[in-house]
């Protein structure tokens, strides 16, 4: 397993994997609590969501497809397999960024 970068829900880049010659999948933001995870063929063109095709959140619940894409949200971490073979890995990091007022200094222990 290899990483492969980040998804933002808060910008408009979709993000893109090569499965096959004719099969990529995509995650694209909705807003800035829901995403969603679709295929399209080599130019980009939508494709129904293939029935090998299956999502799962980190504690192994069937994500179901609705209108062809799985919808995700940012609390959970995923697995997308295809013919039963895991694939692709969306790890939730679980962080926060600190914002602080002028004058308030930061430490770690």
């Amino acid at each position: 397993m290899t990483a492969k970068g980040c998804f933002s829900y808060k910008n408009a880049t979709v993000n893109g994997f090569n499965i096959t010659n004719q099969l990529q999948v995509r995650v694209e933001a909705i807003d800035n609590n829901v995403a969603k995870i679709y295929t399209t063929d080599e130019n980009g063109n939508p494709l129904p969501m293939p029935v090998n095709v299956s999502l799962c959140t980190g504690e192994d619940v069937n994500v179901p497809v609705y209108n062809n894409e799985f919808l995700i949200v940012w609390i959970e971490s995923y697995v997308l397999a295809v013919g039963g073979v895991d694939i692709l890995w969306l790890h939730n990091q679980k962080q926060q960024a600190f914002s602080a007022s002028n004058g308030i200094t930061a430490f770690s222990l």
